[in-house]
């Protein structure tokens, strides 16, 4: 399942951009200078599967500042999302939903370098899985569903020329294929889905993108074979269970364009969606 929610509207975006800025000193760069990707709060993907007390230790530190300057979005996330999902609350043991900033820190502009990067492929091909690193959380409760995981992103700023995500959701992936996709870098990834589809690939079909069956329209601006999923600001896209996706590079970037989302998961729990970072 996959689809849009309304959050945010335009003064409201434009303040979470306010207060994600006021933070500026406890970004953190996640890529090498003069690349600009920085995460604002824990991270489960970038610190728990790495060293998960390391995680536990941003996310005490992190989830008071979060909860302090964004108490009002968190609540209406959970009040949009509850009107799809039912029950959703996001829970101290771990970390809140938080923010990936690709761009600039607040009053500067980005190298030429990082825009050129940028219209690049710049995240792996992956399936979400983060959930693996939480098993002790989950074993306090009695029912726990990690099939049917919940992912979302929430854009408050987009470049000139938008972004968006590309999906495989047709591919049923096993725990095998998991974990070959979550670990191959790009050069992979082409011969990979070849292998996977047995040549046979869908999208190479104009039906494939003419029959009505997707809800989103094929943008050909970026020139890509799989389901493309445009971002708007303000509207949350989510997807459940284990989707193939990618950051969609960005097209034409200027020096000034900046990408800010909220980005979280969340974990059906005893009838109750945990929300986490």
């Amino acid at each position: 399942m996959l689809g849009y929610i309304d959050v945010l509207n335009d003064e409201q975006s434009n303040q979470t951009i306010k207060l994600v800025e006021k933070l500026e000193k406890v970004w953190i760069r996640r890529a090498p200078v003069p690349m600009d990707f920085f995460t604002v709060g824990a991270c489960t993907y970038l610190e728990g599967v790495e060293n998960i007390a390391k995680y536990h230790k941003h996310r005490r530190v992190m989830n008071p500042v979060l909860m302090k300057h964004f108490t009002w979005l968190y609540d209406i996330l959970v009040e949009k999302l509850s009107t799809v999902f039912g029950p959703v609350e996001v829970v101290d043991e771990l970390a809140y939903p938080g923010f990936h900033v690709f761009g600039h820190k607040p009053g500067q502009v980005s190298h030429p370098e990082c825009a050129k990067r940028f219209e690049k492929p710049l995240a792996s091909l992956h399936v979400d899985i983060q959930y693996r690193e939480h098993k002790c959380y989950w074993n306090t409760y009695d029912e726990v569903d990690l099939e049917e995981t919940l992912s979302f992103t929430l854009p408050v700023e987009l470049p000139k020329n938008g972004g968006g995500l590309w999906l495989w959701d047709w591919m049923k992936m096993d725990e095998e294929w998991i974990s070959k996709f979550n670990f191959q870098d790009d050069s992979q990834k082409d011969a990979t889905i070849k292998d996977f589809m047995k040549d046979v690939d869908p999208r190479e079909n104009k039906e494939f993108w003419d029959n009505g069956s997707l809800p989103f329209e094929y943008n050909a601006i970026y020139d890509t074979k799989p389901m493309v999923v445009p971002y708007e600001v303000g509207k949350l896209f989510y997807h459940t269970g284990h989707v193939l996706h990618q950051i969609i590079p960005g097209y034409k970037l200027q020096v000034g364009d900046r990408r800010m989302t909220l980005q979280g998961h969340g974990i059906k729990c005893d009838g109750i969606w945990k929300l986490y970072f």
